[in-house]
């Protein structure tokens, strides 16, 4: 079998491929602010922005009791209901600031009578003003109606549509339109790089299908040869699909080549990367194609992470480089968002400004290679950071899209020791490229986090955050060196000591939710346990068993010689036991590491560029 297998989705329907240009004829509707059309498709061409109701879990505020949705049809109640979602508004200070777009259509097919109102909200103060307002017949014929805006606010602000009056009505066909084409013509080239998420996977394949238009898709393979083979049958439409087979490089090595075929074949004005653990939504790629169709500038488009078990929880509507750290901030609501709450709608259709956008869902265009080169090949974590970052400094900021999102699998689900790793190696190598943190500053929040994991008892975490930092020391070329065999080595090496103290473990007796040291006692009390660890090793209390989802912290007023962890059904999910040799060895490591730091701080980094 070759390394590289193509299927594609008309071909295997005995269909022709045609280019399917992202242009449209100009409409042929009235210049009214609120009117109805008949049942005529030419007068419905129109550039689609966005869909509405394809997602109704996303719904803002809920739908109300009588009302429900379905593949992208409403079927309406009693009383009135809001299309407030993030799916279902129009964000207008990012298409006006963003985009050539002046004048946004909201559409729908209406079977019965409604009421629609068309308000602008702004994002600040939450006050509305009245835009158009219409009173729709379709009880005899199933007519098309249109809401016309001028973006003319300059506040941060959203178009809302309100549906009133409207019990036993049907809406379809529900979306905002362009009333004129296009200024530019996109072609999209998707990667997903994929390790054993099969599942996922073909669920992704068969929603991207219906969507495609004219895109071109490169899956890179790490897991069992022959994925193409068990993928064929979730292959439809017009999506072509080229799949790769090779050895584990990792997201970053995953990615890369990807971005490199699409380069290679040509064909893709811009490139969109997906993670392999996400849900899409059912008309992603058409909003990312209008978006970029639209843009006036350069830019590079991010979409929104939601927990993808708790569908409506906002984990990040783009990431910012927290100053003078290595830490990483997320654009959401102070205490985290909610799809379904109004003021963290609010939230979102303010203007943020990111530093860059983590590769769940992100999109720029192919000609930013020739100027930047290839992301940094750190085999994962830290890729996404550093490279939209540094295409942010050379003129392609991130822009998170409003309305642009996916779910994504939690990452609370996936946290294990050997992660620090990556993220400490890494992030010393963005910060050689950058030169965003000066070395006092890396020293006081490196040695912080070591001491604080190693407080912890936890001298996994500790080993993969001095084996990070000896890593950097060796240099970028031994991390471009770096393989799948040396990632399972790592992995084993920072669980032996949670292995260890798991055969430790008695009964027991009762789990408890300890309480905490606050202030200058606290910090007195995080000395004095160090100096304790090192040279007192009896000091220490019985376990303890903390109750589910509560962390072992080493700041809790009393200080056990083990710690557990529990899981929802009470049985251990992380042991952490005191041993003074591993406490010695960890210390005696890390100060060798941040020596060697010291000096190597400002390295060369040689970044891979295109061929």
């Amino acid at each position: 079998m070759s390394e590289a297998t193509l299927i594609n989705g008309r071909e295997a329907q005995g269909l022709p491929i045609d280019s399917c240009r992202l242009q449209i004829a100009k409409s042929k509707v009235q210049p009214m602010d609120a009117l109805t059309l008949s049942n005529n498709h030419e007068a419905q061409k129109g550039l689609c922005l966005s869909r509405g109701m394809l997602e109704p879990v996303m719904a803002c505020p809920p739908l109300r009791q009588g009302w429900s949705a379905e593949s992208g049809i409403l079927y309406c109640g009693s009383g009135s209901q809001r299309l407030g979602g993030i799916f279902e508004i129009f964000f207008e200070s990012y298409w006006r600031r963003f985009t050539s777009l002046r004048h946004a259509e909201w559409r729908c097919q209406l079977k019965g009578k409604a009421r629609f109102v068309l308000w602008r909200r702004n994002a600040t103060n939450g006050a509305e003003k009245q835009v158009a307002e219409y009173f729709g017949d379709g009880s005899a014929n199933e007519v098309n109606i249109v809401l016309r805006a001028e973006l003319e606010s300059t506040e941060e602000s959203s178009l809302q549509v309100e549906v009133e009056a409207a019990e036993g009505a049907v809406l379809s066909e529900i979306g905002w339109y362009a009333r004129s084409p296009a200024p530019n013509l996109i072609r999209l080239g998707l990667v997903i790089t994929t390790y054993e998420r099969e599942a996922f996977l073909r669920a992704n394949l068969i929603r991207l299908a219906g969507q495609s238009n004219d895109a071109q898709l490169v899956i890179v393979n790490h897991g069992s040869p022959g994925l193409h083979e068990r993928m064929a049958d979730a292959v439809h439409g017009g999506l072509e699909v080229r799949f790769i087979d090779q050895e584990n490089s990792g997201g970053a090595g995953g990615f890369t080549r990807g971005m490199s075929e699409h380069r290679r074949v040509g064909h893709a004005s811009h490139i969109l990367l997906m993670d392999d653990d996400i849900d899409l939504p059912g008309d992603l790629i058409e909003r990312v194609l209008a978006v970029l169709a639209w843009a006036d500038q350069p830019l590079c488009l991010g979409g929104a992470m939601f927990d993808y078990h708790s569908r409506t929880k906002l984990f990040s509507a783009g990431d910012f480089l927290l100053p003078g750290s290595f830490g990483i901030g997320h654009v959401a609501p102070s205490g985290g968002g909610d799809a379904a709450v109004v003021r963290d709608v609010d939230f979102l259709a303010r203007l943020h400004t990111p530093d860059f956008n983590a590769w769940w869902c992100f999109a720029f265009p192919v000609d930013a290679m020739d100027a930047v080169g290839l992301p940094m090949p750190c085999f994962i974590r830290g890729d996404d950071v550093e490279y939209g970052y540094r295409l942010k400094r050379a003129g392609w900021p991130t822009v998170c899209w409003p309305g642009i999102a996916v779910w994504h699998m939690p990452f609370a689900e996936k946290a294990a020791p050997w992660q620090m790793f990556y993220d400490r190696r890494n992030s010393l190598f963005a910060n050689a490229i950058h030169g965003r943190v000066q070395l006092s500053d890396a020293l006081r929040k490196l040695t912080g986090g070591f001491f604080h994991h190693l407080l912890r008892y936890d001298y996994d975490r500790v080993k993969a955050m001095t084996s990070g930092i000896a890593a950097f020391n060796q240099g970028a070329s031994a991390m471009a060196a770096w393989t799948d065999t040396d990632h399972r080595r790592l992995l084993a090496e920072t669980n032996q000591h949670s292995a260890r103290a798991a055969q430790k473990l008695g009964v027991n007796n009762r789990m408890q939710k300890p309480e905490r040291l606050h202030g200058r006692r606290r910090s007195v009390a995080m000395v004095l346990r160090l100096l304790s660890d090192l040279f007192l090793p009896r000091a220490k209390g019985p376990a303890l068993w903390l109750m589910p989802n509560v962390a072992w912290r080493p700041d809790y007023l009393r200080r056990p010689r083990l710690a557990v962890e529990t899981a929802m059904d009470g049985s251990p999910q992380r042991v952490f036991c005191y041993d003074r040799r591993e406490s010695w060895t960890a210390l005696w490591q890390c100060l060798r590491a941040l020596t060697g730091m010291a000096w190597r701080f400002r390295q060369k980094v040689e970044l891979p560029q295109l061929e």
